[in-house]
């Protein structure tokens, strides 16, 4: 059977009005030994039983460790500790009236201050000298608790009332000296009805109507050790760096049922349904918001399992083990910058359960062990973890036109680590500020069906390759190891650093791909394939902000290698190749900006900045809307510092093969475009060095709407659907098809044109430089065909629109 155990504990109570020994020594002197002070007569002088009972307690309560087992197995959480947030030797405030009601309910009304609740240390047994880290929680507590007989299925069960406001939270996490924490938490909860039953074996706990809000003041990161749980640093006296502040409110209702019995033998099981009725999260830096809003949803945990259990390379772990989950959520509106501008809304469903892929079974299970990364300290987080996303939609929709990512499925399997680090070289190790999320042998890939435009039966179609320019790959599988540090504090103020170092091998992305299922079962993936990938990325002081304008990225240094080993056509490994390829880049002051707000006017297959002009040039004038998203780019490539932090471009082809048949990198011929860069075109600055401040500048508007579609070819096309060369493509329900051609659209039937994928782009250079273009030969070696290469002054426009080709 499960068994708990405390050891070691000690606790201080004050002497108290009478309830001091009726509630708190019920929940406490029955595990532990506590040493407390009779009452004397005055004290025993002030109950009054028409007005109820009072106690006030000052709790000081230490347990050296507090044990949970189960099969034999220990989970242990160490250096327990419950008493003052502000004092580490003080006690915390307690005062609780009881009161009995007219409908003999029992009401606790009760005030919590200062009080904080920690662990120092959570271990498992069988794994000596390594710790989960800590975890420490500060509050102040106003509240009732009305409890009353009878649940929701008979007089044997409860029903509870329920409402508390939370001042002057903390929420932390700390390891190795190091903590991340939410800070000044405020909290308004209410849970009215809510009923708890024993059903069969199952407990079941129903809550009919929750509704809360909440806000985090700040997010903050501390690196000294001899910080804990503080907002302003002891070294400095100023602030500690703050991530951003956090907001929100939801409404919610749920049902859960708690049955004993793990995955195998003893454990835990947990089944739930939760309705989301309305909620919202809001993320401020500085001031300016990103905004989630008008949030709705539902989801539903079938059989979710938590064991102290071993992972698959039998290490101890505490282990969750989830049979299904399924659910969707919806997003109203997406608002970011200074005035609050929607990009529009979001809607996500999806159903995690057990799958095959690649001809492998993967399930949902995280195995929660300490340590984190070896070389960071004995205390971290280590998630052995694997998951099986089954299928998901997403889709997107602006000014009421809405585009699906349509069968998205996931699958993968390896470690996580979490460590809180700081700035410093361990073992060849290099560490950062912030929260270290790391990886290690983690196998995974992805893979998106298609796209359909403007509902869920739409055909499906392509056009993700559109956004290959955001590094989206429409199927990607890979092996994943590095790590992604996210420090506290942005260009300026709050708002987030990132730095980073990820090594990707055995890696396969479609560059274009048709769908993995038409309908008929799963089929091979053709497309434009870069296979036998090995990609080593580096990314230095990159900062994340929202600012006025929108979402801001600025990267301080990036250099990567990405090296290709075969660019294939059709099959993703059998295909057809066009060689090798291998692409450096180094880049110093790149910059992302997310903006809302799609193209807005666009003459699309003409010239012209009205609608007038645009029609007498043979465009079509489109008005796309207030929503959208605009991305606008700005790649500034570096000269050439070392041969890894340089941008270069090779081909490859011709190359030898070993006895197995494999090629060999580097025995075949090579078309070498050596140290790319961008300028300004001169020194204008006067510091002697050409100026690099523009770069290559890309802005894509993104936007959902209707577009002319033309006839190719006379006669029927792959649907039957019979029309001319030059005829239009009008949607209509009432075809069997679901459209037809129409040689000259009246002006309302212009208005059923298909909805499109639209994709409004513009780059821009000044200047852009090639040091040495080479032709390396096995034998002969290399060769220099071309001494530098300028282009300057470019300009280029393209309108894109994805719809269905029938």
């Amino acid at each position: 059977m499960k068994r708990f155990r405390i050891m070691g504990t000690h606790n201080y109570l004050k002497p108290f009005v009478p309830v001091a020994g009726v509630l708190v020594c019920v929940m406490v002197s029955q595990s532990l030994t506590a040493g407390m002070k009779s009452l004397d007569d005055s004290a025993l002088a002030s109950i009054s039983g028409q007005s109820g009972l009072t106690m006030e307690l000052d709790l000081n309560l230490a347990a050296d460790r507090v044990s949970y087992f189960d099969d034999g197995n220990g989970l242990h959480l160490e250096g327990f500790r419950v008493g003052s947030a502000t004092d580490p030797s003080g006690q915390a405030f307690h005062l609780v009236r009881v009161d009995i009601e007219e409908d003999a309910s029992l009401n606790l009304d009760y005030l919590v201050e200062d009080r904080r609740i920690e662990f120092g240390d959570i271990r498992l047994a069988g794994a000596p000298g390594l710790s989960m880290g800590g975890v420490f929680f500060d509050h102040s507590l106003e509240g009732y608790l009305n409890i009353r007989q009878g649940g929701a299925v008979g007089g044997a069960g409860y029903t509870f009332d329920s409402a508390y406001t939370m001042t002057g939270g903390r929420l932390g996490y700390r390891t190795n000296g190091n903590e991340v924490f939410l800070d000044d938490i405020t909290m308004n909860v209410e849970a009215l009805g809510v009923t708890l039953d024993v059903v069969g074996n199952t407990l079941t706990l129903n809550a009919p109507r929750v509704t809360g809000d909440w806000e985090v003041g700040a997010i903050r990161y501390s690196g000294n050790p001899s910080n804990h749980g503080v907002s302003v640093d002891s070294a400095t006296g100023g602030p500690l760096a703050s991530y951003g502040s956090l907001s929100g409110n939801y409404e919610l209702s749920s049902n859960t049922g708690i049955t004993a019995g793990g995955r195998a033998g003893e454990g835990v099981r947990i089944d739930n349904e939760t309705v989301i009725h309305s909620a919202s999260f809001l993320y401020r830096d500085d001031g300016n918001a990103l905004a989630l809003r008008d949030i709705t949803g539902a989801y539903r945990i079938n059989d979710l399992r938590l064991d102290v259990a071993p992972d698959w390379q039998n290490r101890p772990a505490l282990a969750l083990s989830l049979g299904s989950m399924d659910g969707q959520f919806s997003i109203g509106a997406i608002e970011m910058g200074g005035n609050g501008k929607s990009i529009g809304q979001v809607n996500v469903s999806f159903l995690l359960e057990d799958q095959v892929f690649n001809g492998r079974s993967y399930s949902n299970a995280v195995y929660l062990q300490g340590g984190g990364h070896a070389d960071a300290g004995p205390q971290g987080l280590r998630l052995a973890t694997e998951w099986s996303l089954r299928l998901a939609d997403f889709s997107y929709t602006e000014d009421g036109n809405r585009v699906i990512f349509s069968g998205l499925q996931s699958w993968g399997q390896g470690d996580v680590t979490v460590n809180v680090t700081r700035d410093e070289l361990i073992n060849g190790t290099e560490f950062f500020d912030g929260l270290r999320v790391g990886f290690e042998g983690v196998k995974a890939g992805y893979r998106i069906n298609g796209l359909r435009v403007g509902s869920e039966d739409a055909p499906l179609q392509g056009g993700t390759e559109l956004l290959l320019a955001l590094g989206f790959y429409p199927a990607y599988e890979f092996e994943l190891d590095g790590h992604v540090t996210l420090g506290a504090g942005g260009a300026t103020g709050e708002g987030i650093t990132i730095n980073s170092d990820v090594r990707i091998q055995d890696g396969k992305a479609a560059i274009i791909a048709a769908p993995y299922n038409e309908g008929g079962g799963d089929i091979p993936q053709k497309g434009l394939w870069i296979t036998e990938l090995d990609y080593d990325a580096h990314v230095r002081d990159m900062t994340v902000d929202v600012t006025e304008e929108g979402l801001a990225i600025i990267k301080g240094e990036a250099w990567s290698t990405m090296d290709i080993g075969n660019l294939r056509v059709g099959d993703k490994e059998s295909g057809q190749s066009f060689g090798r390829f291998v692409v450096q880049k180094y880049e110093t002051g790149s910059s992302m900006t997310v903006i809302p707000g799609g193209a807005g006017d666009v003459c699309a297959g003409g010239m012209g900045s009205s609608a007038q002009a645009c029609e007498a040039s043979g465009g079509v004038w489109e008005t796309r809307g207030e929503e959208g998203l605009t991305v606008r780019l700005k790649q500034v490539f570096a000269k050439a510092i070392s041969e890894t932090r340089k941008n270069a471009l090779v081909w490859e082809t011709n190359r030898q093969t070993d006895a197995a048949g494999n090629t060999l990198n580097g025995t075949g011929t090579r078309l070498v475009l050596n140290d790319i860069y961008t300028s300004d075109g001169g020194d204008f600055d006067g510091d002697g060095v050409d100026d690099n401040h523009f770069g290559m500048r890309t802005d894509l508007s993104v936007d959902v709407y209707q577009t002319r579609v033309v006839k190719k070819a006379d006669g029927p096309d792959a649907m039957g659907v019979v029309g001319n060369r030059g005829d239009e493509k009008i949607m209509d329900g009432a075809s069997a098809a679901g459209y037809r051609y129409v040689a000259d659209p009246t002006a309302q039937e212009a208005e059923n044109r298909p909805l499109g994928f639209a994709v409004k782009a513009r780059s821009q250079f000044k200047e852009l430089s090639i040091n040495n273009i080479d032709l390396v030969h096995p034998v002969g070696g290399a060769q220099t065909a071309v001494y530098g290469v300028k282009m300057q002054n470019f300009d280029i426009k393209a309108n894109l629109t994805a719809t269905p080709i029938p």
